[in-house]
């Protein structure tokens, strides 16, 4: 029998994008579970609203309506982590789901493709569904709270661009990180975007934390993109320190960290995804 001794061709953006396109199909199926279009668009629609009116009820308890400087930055700090959760979360609940629901990432490793794409679009139903999300919260706290935006699109177009950036790279990091993990691989998501909600101004301002505290707020791109957002959003950013720095300046920062997280994001994906098929974990299944 004859043997093909052509060579092998190298991973092409033509791949690349085949690959891409195919994982978008995949992800939005499992992430819908296969159901009516017309049923999963309401149950998208249900859950950011539910959540946004559950916003709207602690914000009349706690401050009785009384502090409307403080609703418009918790509106647009909770409506925006929406899109952190969403992708951050959602890179890695691909990540794991292929390996031990669907047990299938080994044949996508094993392929000529790159996993790389295939996580992407893998992820992205979830990210659309985070970005329906933080529109419906904004629309609520536009419609119920009085909230007043203020679009400044010099500002918005760049920090949303930046910051979707950031976003990602930390989600192709955490996702690589969870494939190292043994015990409870499924829990870290929603962790470690727990405690980043915390200290990245989401919330209330970075200048209450602790002050051992604010320099590792600070060093997280999700600071400057949440600070970059509310002033394109609102036209002011948090009260405090940050209120100090002109637009310019929170730009650069959230540029500077967007630019220092992708590179890292990339290689230590790329490690750990060789470390991953040296160890045999693309077959481990946690259990947790």
């Amino acid at each position: 029998m004859a043997v093909d001794a052509r060579p092998v061709q190298g991973f092409t953006l033509a791949d690349a994008w085949r690959s891409f396109r195919t994982a978008i199909g995949l992800g939005w199926a499992i992430e819908s579970n296969w159901s009516d279009p017309f049923l999963f668009g309401v149950y998208t629609l249900a859950k950011p609203l539910s959540a946004a009116l559950i916003l709207v009820l602690m914000y009349q308890v706690i401050t009785g309506g009384s502090s409307p400087e403080f609703l418009q930055f918790l509106v647009v700090g909770s409506a925006l982590w929406n899109i952190v959760f969403g992708v951050m979360g959602g890179l890695v609940m691909s990540i794991l789901e292929d390996r031990e629901r669907y047990r299938m990432i080994r044949y996508v490793v094993m392929t000529p493709t790159s996993l790389f794409p295939f996580l992407l679009g893998r992820g992205l139903a979830r990210v659309l569904v985070s970005l329906v999300a933080t529109v419906i919260t904004l629309i609520v706290g536009v419609l119920l709270l009085g909230v007043r935006l203020q679009p400044n699109l010099v500002m918005l177009v760049p920090a949303t661009l930046l910051g979707l950036l950031a976003v990602i790279a930390l989600g192709i990091l955490m996702a690589g990180l969870c494939l190292q993990l043994r015990q409870e691989a499924w829990h870290y998501p929603e962790a470690i975007a727990g405690a980043m909600y915390l200290v990245s101004g989401a919330i209330f301002p970075v200048d209450i934390l602790p002050s051992f505290i604010q320099p590792i707020a600070y060093a997280f791109p999700t600071t400057w993109w949440l600070e970059a957002s509310r002033r394109g959003l609102l036209g002011h950013g948090a009260p405090g320190a940050m209120a100090q720095l002109s637009d310019g300046t929170v730009l650069l920062y959230l540029l500077i960290a967007t630019a220092v997280i992708i590179p890292i994001a990339l290689a230590a994906f790329a490690l750990f995804i060789r470390r991953a098929r040296q160890l045999g974990l693309l077959d481990m299944v946690t259990g947790s």
